[in-house]
């Protein structure tokens, strides 16, 4: 197991800093913003915005294989499978070197030894606030590419799992509520 920093085996760029690009005859993109990324690595609720594309750089769009950090905390991560997404601000982009599996590095920087690193390293503001030079110094512990692919496939399956399961928990949610309704309307008649 090899000890590297994110440095050594990664690029490591900060999204776009978008309102300052918004225009009312810009172009339409789908914007990653801070909402957008959750925890358990689901990547959803995007923001349709018109920018300025002559101030949009290549960094600033998704490639498949990305590994997106909020840095501000909790440091939530996701490891993106659409091209193309504009990445707004306060989000680390990281884009792997070659022999490094994006599946299992997303999960590795979601382990409690990781956001401990984020945590002493970051600011002391009530909502700590990681800087892109100290996500660039986390240390992790990095198996064999054979095995890094291995637990990537695990835990994928369990994070889908996950989200099985909280759809299950909305719906039964949204299913109480309306027994509730229901009931609520049957007694005002």
């Amino acid at each position: 197991m090899n000890r590297l920093k994110l440095k050594d085996i990664a690029e490591v760029y900060t999204g776009l800093s978008y309102r300052r690009y918004l225009r009312d005859d810009g172009e339409e993109f789908e914007v990653i913003v801070q909402r957008s990324i959750k925890k358990d690595g689901i990547l959803d609720d995007f923001q349709r915005l018109k920018l300025n594309p002559e101030n949009l750089k290549p960094h600033h769009f998704t490639h498949p294989g990305d590994v997106l950090m909020k840095m501000p905390y909790p440091y939530d991560v996701v490891c993106v499978k659409k091209g193309g997404l504009v990445i707004s601000d306060r989000i680390a982009i990281i884009r792997l070197h070659e022999g490094y599996d994006p599946s299992f590095i997303s999960h590795l920087l979601t382990n409690a030894h990781v956001k401990k690193q984020l945590y002493e390293l970051s600011s002391t503001e009530r909502i700590p606030h990681a800087s892109l030079r100290q996500i660039k110094e986390i240390e992790l512990r990095i198996p064999d590419l054979e095995t890094q692919v291995r637990y990537g496939e695990l835990l994928n399956t369990i994070n889908e799992k996950i989200e099985e399961d909280l759809k299950v928990v909305e719906y039964d949610r949204n299913l109480k509520e309306g027994i509730l309704n229901k009931l609520w309307g049957d007694l005002g008649e």
